[in-house]
């Protein structure tokens, strides 16, 4: 299996293994490549030395009549499946998902190379063997009965995939707009509170910005997937602030940095320079709010209105996969 594995990575993707991945973009990688691409490619391996005996003493017109439309199908199916979209709590489903697809595909791949093979290999190779064949009926049973298990496996992964897809998807409906009227949402609140709090109109003004920018923040995490009940409180804290914006500043800064501590905390997954930046830009702010004694309000709003145009930024970069 170590084998197996060191070829895929060091020889068919020895490139992308090069890059510089992440921790999370590494362990995807190794998770696709121990349960989809070494499975699939053994399985099809052993698939085509199967049907080898239905190939040399059988009639292989029919054979090819099946494998054709199922190797199309099954390679279109394949590349044309995204998961991109695909719910956290989804993501072990869909990697079952795609590697049913997967040995569909590089099945129907090994058998029609097997097929080819055979077919332009001179029959006098063969004939030796070709002539036991047909002196015993019982080997050409037997080549048969596995010819038919293997095509019935075949269709079999091109339906069970089929399926898995199709249940997914019907899970994705409306995700991708909802995910999206977030994020714009999000993104142009935040913007729109931080032009008030640098603007200095009003403290009430700038902490129901606050409060309603954070509270689609977080709709706009768990619309991502990730559901717990600190999210929910998080999103009563944030409400309580559009609510009452006019509480004390004292209690208004409590809940406005415990908004961006927690913030902080959900962001697994910061990539890139410039989104490493406004991640460090935020996380110093914060720490300067968090630990600097006795500044003026002026200066505090200042450091929250940077916060939360960092928050921005780091949103319109990374989007969702900021948070997984």
């Amino acid at each position: 299996m170590k084998v197996c594995d060191n070829l895929i990575k060091k020889k068919i993707l020895n490139t992308f293994f090069n890059i510089g991945l992440s921790n999370i973009e590494k362990e995807i990688a190794d998770d696709s490549v121990k349960n989809k691409y070494r499975p699939g490619l053994i399985n099809a391996l052993i698939s085509a030395i199967l049907i080898s005996p239905a190939i040399l003493f059988l009639d292989v017109n029919i054979l090819m009549s099946v494998l054709i439309p199922v190797t199309m199908v099954a390679g279109t199916a394949w590349f044309a499946i995204s998961l991109a979209n695909m719910k956290k709590k989804f993501e072990n489903f869909g990697l079952e998902l795609t590697a049913n697809m997967f040995e569909a595909f590089v099945t129907s791949l090994a058998l029609l190379g097997t097929l080819t093979l055979f077919s332009l290999t001179p029959t006098s190779l063969f004939a030796p063997i070709i002539t036991i064949a047909e002196q015993y009926f019982v080997v050409r049973l037997i080549s048969g009965i596995l010819g038919i298990l293997i095509i019935l496996k075949l269709l079999f992964l091109v339906l069970i995939a089929s399926l898995k897809y199709d249940i997914n998807d019907t899970m994705l409906t409306g995700q991708n707009e909802a995910a999206e009227r977030y994020f714009k949402k999000s993104l142009s609140l935040l913007y729109t509170a931080s032009e008030n709090l640098r603007a200095g109109k009003g403290i009430e003004v700038a902490n129901y910005y606050i409060g309603l920018s954070f509270y689609e923040i977080f709709a706009f995490i768990r619309s991502a997937g990730l559901m717990d009940e600190q999210l929910k409180g998080l999103m009563d804290g944030a409400h309580k602030l559009k609510q009452h914006p006019d509480m004390s500043q004292k209690k208004a800064d409590e809940i406005a940095l415990d908004l961006i501590r927690n913030f902080i905390s959900y962001c697994k997954n910061v990539e890139g320079v410039k989104a490493k930046k406004s991640f460090e830009n935020i996380k110093e702010e914060f720490n300067c709010i968090e630990n600097n004694e006795n500044e003026p309000q002026a200066i505090v709003d200042t450091r929250l209105s940077t916060i939360v145009e960092e928050i921005a930024e780091l949103l319109e970069l990374e989007g969702e996969s900021l948070f997984k």
